[in-house]
């Protein structure tokens, strides 16, 4: 009877072990979706944050730059196709579009090219004069400019930050990199580049980039700074009343939404002129109306198609006058729209 016993106690420590297995296994299943809601909430929080950083770093660079400037303008802007000062205002040593084979080190976004941490101006508002310019001082193999890409810095990496999400450079969809590895930094400077039609044309600016923060004429809905991913998803409807791009590798109009890197479809993360940080949807523009008026010369006809502007958010900076520059229109790599 004793054995018989043994026998019984251990075949119900089994069955107990096994329920108590399944009963592990869907809790934990019903645990995984709240623990990845967690890390998506504390992704979106943090990145809110850090844009919430970047602006503030933006008005204290605006109060001590002669020009007022809240987006430090890179010394290098417009000497390489497409570094137009979008992403050089801040952040690492990138290593995307390299001039060398697969050699990170000769990424137009690096040391190597002039566009290191030590140039981005931004940097020093936040960390301090704390990074050395290794731009003539490579060190043994390059370790030195391999070093400034390898850099944490968490105001301009984005933790959500999954690369490519749609409608953007293709040098970028194909390097296969984050944002912040590829350019060194996850957000983008609000620039809208707009020319002239006609001979001689020259970019000018009709936004906040090139632009005194004092002179932006609605700082509390004009976008300063966006999570890169959502950087064109202006453009989704942009061809549908007769617009279009004069140059640039995105002339053709995005035609499918943009995922973003938090969650909803069309959904990005700014930074206003005024500061504040938020969510907004971006899928596409609304056709401004000439009720807008105050255009800076010309008429409604003349400028609708480079009025860029949501419900809660606008690029452009109407009415104030375009920030005009010495850089021609035919500049590889610049996006243009035209005001004919």
């Amino acid at each position: 009877m004793n054995t018989l016993f043994r026998h019984r106690a251990r075949a119900m420590t089994l069955a107990e072990v096994v329920v108590s297995t399944a009963s592990i296994s869907v809790v934990t299943a019903l645990l995984i979706p709240s623990l990845s809601d967690t890390r998506y909430l504390s992704q979106r929080t943090q990145c809110l944050k850090n844009l919430g950083h970047l602006g503030s770093a933006a008005a204290i660079h605006a109060m001590t730059d002669p020009l007022g400037l809240g987006i430090p303008v890179h010394p290098l802007m417009g000497t390489a196709p497409g570094a137009l000062g979008e992403y050089e205002w801040g952040g690492k040593s990138g290593i995307g579009e390299p001039y060398s084979g697969g050699d990170p080190a000769s990424s137009k976004w690096g040391t190597q090219e002039g566009r290191g941490p030590a140039t981005r101006r931004l940097n020093q508002i936040i960390y301090g004069d704390v990074f050395p310019d290794y731009v003539n001082d490579p060190g043994p193999n390059n370790i030195n400019w391999l070093a400034d890409a390898q850099l944490e810095l968490d105001s301009f990496h984005c933790p959500a930050d999954t690369g490519y999400a749609g409608h953007h450079y293709s040098a970028w969809r194909e390097s296969r990199l984050s944002s912040y590895d590829h350019y060194g930094n996850s957000y983008s400077a609000s620039a809208h580049w707009v020319g002239m039609a006609g001979g001689g044309c020259t970019i000018m600016s009709n936004s906040p980039l090139l632009r005194p923060l004092a002179d932006v004429p609605n700082p509390g809905r004009t976008l300063l700074f966006i999570e890169n991913a959502g950087r064109f998803a202006y453009r989704i409807n942009y061809g549908m009343d007769g617009c279009s791009s004069l140059t640039g590798p995105l002339s053709n109009d995005a035609s499918t939404g943009i995922k973003g890197w938090h969650g909803p479809e069309n959904t990005f993360q700014v930074a206003y002129v005024d500061g504040h940080a938020a969510a907004v949807y971006i899928r596409g523009h609304e056709q401004p109306q000439p009720e807008l008026r105050s255009y800076p010369f010309g008429d409604y006809e003349t400028w609708r198609c480079v009025t860029i502007r949501g419900p809660d958010w606008q690029i452009d900076t109407l009415p104030a006058p375009p920030v005009e520059t010495n850089i021609p229109c035919v500049t590889p790599g610049v996006v243009l729209d035209v005001v004919y």
